[in-house]
Formats: C-alpha cells, structure tokens, sequence
C-alpha cells in the first residue's frame, strides 16, 4: 500500500481506536494472566511488563492497575498521547515510548512479560521483521520470563501453500443516524498478507483509515519463535486460558526462552 508506514496504522486510529475496540478482548482477563505470569519470573511482587503496540492502553492500564510497573512501546505519537491522556484520567502508571517496536531502544532493561496482544505482531509485515521482533524480545527477558502473543488463526485456505485466490470484499462495518463505516480489504493467501482501509463517512466528511498484516498460522508462529530462541511452553484459546483446540479462532501463546 503506497505511502504506508509503521505509524500509519496508529495515527489514522487513535482518534476512534478507544470506541471502536473497548471490548474486542477481555482486557481484565488479559491483566489477570499477565500478572501470573509476571510472578513466574521470580521477582519480588512481579516483574516489568514491556507492552508493544501499546496503543491507548486498552491492556496497559487494566495490568498497571494490578500493580504492574508497565512499559508501553508504540511507534504513533497519536496512540500515545492518547495513552497518556487515558493514565492520568485512569491515575494509572504506564511509561510511553515513542519507537519501533522491532527493537525498542531501552537499554539494559530486561522484564517479566514481553506482551503483544491482538494481532500486534501481524503488523509487521516487512521480510523478517517479526523474527526480529521475537529475538529482541527474548533478549529482554528475566530469568524466568515470557513473550505472550496474542493472534488470531487465519483459515485453512491462508496458510500460504497456494491454492486460494486473491479475495477482496467490500463490507458494513458500522451505521447510525450520524455515520456510516465501510471495510474494503484484499486478502492474498499466497502471500498471507491483507490490506484494506474503513472509510469513515459523516457529515463532517471522510475519513480513511488504512491498515496491513502478514499473518502467520501457530505452527508458523512457532517456527519464528524457535529461531529467536524461545519455545512454545503454553497455548489457549483466550486470556481466559480455555484449552486451545482445533476449533479455536484466536491463540494466546506464551514462550520461554529455549
């Protein structure tokens, strides 16, 4: 998608980002089982949470709210200011910084749980970069530590062994009496990449908001992992930790370093 970028995504977002997704996922549930396992590390009352792809702090705020000390990575300054204005309503403790979430530069700093949450990972669609991503953040780990992913898992026909076709649709999203929102995305299996764009129409005028991933099936997912040094030690279907099965749409999945 020409003129495209990582902060694209956040930038067009954060104006409805806290509208549109409040309760995608169990935010609650998500803070609960960060937490356990940020006691696994084996620091006292829990260590450090790195959140990339913080956003507006849907999840950081409910996990700093539990007593977390809370870092939040985004590369959209919009996103994050949007974070900011939330914690100090919430009168919540969440550290912003403003880089890209491949590598962020922090230092020596290491934490209990590396979390990206809802597909996070799938917006890194540039050759490599969510490998990249998975190794920096296993280098960031406690003894003890987590990286927790949470995805959703694409059909049987997207796994990237050919056969399926290029999909586009065109779908209603949304409509009130004030607004209208369209989804136009194109899927192409081959690649495991989409796009699209929700064309938000009102009597204020239009508004586009672009997006792009590169989805990965778990068993992929679990091939990256391996060759950033970590191995699969726990899958669910949800934060609520249901058993992952066959049937499931979504996966969280916790790894350790190897």
């Amino acid at each position: 998608m020409e003129g495209y970028d990582e902060r694209t995504y956040g930038d067009r977002f954060a104006p409805v980002y806290d509208r549109w997704y409040e309760g995608i996922t169990d935010a609650a549930a998500c803070a609960a089982l960060v937490a356990d396992l940020a006691d696994l590390s084996g620091d006292a009352g829990g260590g450090p949470v790195l959140e990339l792809g913080v956003g507006t702090g849907r999840l950081a705020l409910p996990l700093a709210g539990l007593g977390l000390e809370v870092v939040g990575v985004d590369s959209s300054r919009a996103m994050l200011e949007r974070l900011v204005a939330n914690a100090t309503a919430a009168d919540a403790d969440v550290e912003a910084v403003e880089a890209d979430m491949v590598d962020p530069p922090l230092g020596d700093r290491s934490f209990a749980v590396v979390l990206l949450a809802y597909n996070t990972l799938f917006n890194l669609v540039d050759d490599g970069a969510q490998q990249r991503c998975l190794a920096a953040a296993a280098g960031r780990l406690l003894p003890g530590g987590s990286v927790v992913v949470e995805a959703f898992v694409p059909d049987d026909r997207d796994d990237g062994a050919g056969g399926a076709e290029v999909r586009d649709e065109i779908a209603l999203r949304s409509m009130t009496a004030d607004d209208v929102v369209l989804s136009i995305s194109r899927s192409d299996p081959a690649t495991q990449q989409a796009q699209g764009q929700y064309v938000d129409i009102s009597e204020a005028g239009i508004s586009l908001r672009p997006w792009r991933i590169r989805w990965q099936t778990p068993e992929q997912l679990d091939e990256l992992a391996a060759a950033a040094g970590l191995v699969l030690a726990d899958r669910w279907a949800d934060w609520d930790r249901t058993p992952f099965g066959p049937d499931a749409a979504a996966h969280v999945s916790r790894y350790v370093l190897a």
